[in-house]
């Protein structure tokens, strides 16, 4: 079982930083480094001599930038001032794009090679690497690193013995600058509320975000915290964790209440189910016309039954991702049993959006389902999630049009996504069971596939061992 590395005792946790003067020293030595094309790598045993000093500074006796668990949030808050008013050498960024929305024939993900992250974190983070490799992702860039422990940085402020993540967006979410502050702060404030989750780490200039130039165009780069532990992809999928999971999602969607953001007003994606009649622009990627005309009648019918009546259903920020690839698991109190993985936290807030709380369940039941290989799981992955958050009536009445929305959302961006990048088959990953399982769904009416749920859940949560 992984520890997780953040304690509900924050007090615990302890900082060594650098005074305020050697932190501008120090960004000014790799800003002239960087000018004069000399690797920082050479010259980081000179470099170790003067950062010894740095070490066993008092946190109280520094005004830092970067934000731990044992700030207030109004650290976060005045943080993401400093990053709304800061530009880089290489780009100026524009930070009213939140309602841009993907174009066909696009290709927004980023063109970086592998060779080319040690120089990218060496200048942005003062890291460096002793391992790095590249990490699943759709349209972004996402590399697992980890620093060589031999050569002392001073810059990060808390280091992660596990190590971390780089995230470089793609050009598109890129301009919505106030977007990716208003994540780093969701991701603050989930960590003060004992979420296990990434945390942002600050870089050479305190900030949680830089842009850069890469390939030609302007993207935002950022370091996370990773966070240790199996994903539940890679576990055999129990009721018992199908059950946890719906708990899980409840409990974070009730920490997720809270919180606000000025950036989530109008912050808009392809992959909202808000956004499921642009849906339409996109179904030239597929090929196969009856299921061309399934796509469109289910777009047409959750307009029809869903969208009219968008604002008479209850809203917070949702995670809009929770899924298989995104939930972390770990040994459980019965390893031998039934209860051998339980949910331990959860990754991935970028699609974090102010939306319907059904959606967040329609899309979560969706992946679910689709992992667990049969339509009447979703049952028990409500239950549980309905065992700590209430649901209306009415709005559960509205599951069945958000599901295969977003079974549908899922196929034809798939779809469309591997015909710009044919290597890339981690976005077809919903395909093969995800049009059996649409077909299915639809062919019923909603009182069978509610009878449907219903009667699994009664029969999970009546048997005597679980």
């Amino acid at each position: 079982m992984t520890t997780n590395p953040f304690p509900k005792n924050t007090n615990s946790i302890h900082c060594a930083l650098p005074s305020v003067e050697h932190r501008i020293f120090y960004f000014f030595y790799y800003f002239h480094l960087s000018l004069c094309r000399i690797p920082i790598k050479s010259t980081a045993a000179a470099a170790a001599a003067k950062m010894e000093q740095w070490n066993n500074v008092e946190l109280t006796s520094i005004n830092k930038k970067s934000y731990t668990l044992n700030h207030e949030y109004d650290g976060a808050q005045k943080q993401a001032k400093a990053n709304s008013t800061t530009t880089t050498s290489e780009a100026t960024p524009n930070t009213n794009g939140n309602d841009a929305v993907l174009e066909p024939g696009s290709d927004i993900k980023p063109n970086l090679k592998l060779e080319d992250v040690e120089p990218l974190v060496r200048r942005l983070y003062g890291i460096t690497i002793s391992e790095v490799k590249e990490l699943l992702a759709y349209d972004d860039r996402n590399y697992f690193i980890k620093e060589d422990c031999n050569i002392k940085n001073p810059l990060i402020v808390t280091h992660c013995p596990d190590g971390y993540v780089l995230k470089i967006l793609n050009a598109l979410d890129s301009k919505k600058q106030d977007f990716v502050d208003a994540q780093n702060q969701l991701l603050l404030y989930l960590s003060k509320e004992h979420v296990r989750c990434p945390r942002p780490i600050g870089n050479a200039r305190g900030e949680y975000f830089s842009v850069e130039q890469i390939g030609g165009n302007a993207h935002v780069v950022r370091i996370m915290e990773f966070v240790p532990g199996k994903i539940f992809h890679e576990v055999p999928v129990t009721k018992n964790l199908l059950y946890q999971s719906g708990e899980y999602l409840a409990k974070l969607d009730r920490a997720l209440k809270n919180f606000t953001h000025k950036a989530y007003d109008t912050h808009r994606t392809a992959w909202m189910l808000q956004s499921v009649p642009q849906l339409r622009d996109f179904l030239y990627a597929l090929q196969d016309h009856q299921r061309k005309a399934l796509c469109e009648e289910i777009i047409e019918s959750f307009e029809k039954h869903v969208l009219s009546v968008l604002p008479t259903l209850q809203h917070q920020i949702i995670h809009g991702d929770y899924n298989e690839q995104n939930i972390l698991v770990g040994a459980g109190t019965k390893p031998d049993q039934s209860d051998a993985y339980r949910v331990t936290g959860v990754i991935d807030f970028g699609d974090t959006s102010y939306s319907p709380l059904i959606f967040e369940l329609g899309i979560a039941m969706t992946y679910m389902m689709l992992q667990a290989k049969q339509l009447e799981s979703g049952g028990i992955f409500l239950a549980g999630y309905t065992s700590v958050q209430t649901i209306s009536e009415a709005e559960r009445g509205y599951l069945k049009y958000c599901v295969a929305a977003r079974l549908a959302q899922s196929l034809i961006m798939g779809a469309y996504t591997h015909s710009l990048h044919p290597g890339n088959d981690y976005v077809l990953v919903t395909q093969a069971k995800g049009w059996q399982m649409l077909e299915e769904l639809w062919r019923n009416n909603f009182e069978t596939i509610d009878e449907l749920w219903s009667s699994t859940a009664h029969q999970y949560l009546t048997q005597s061992t679980k």
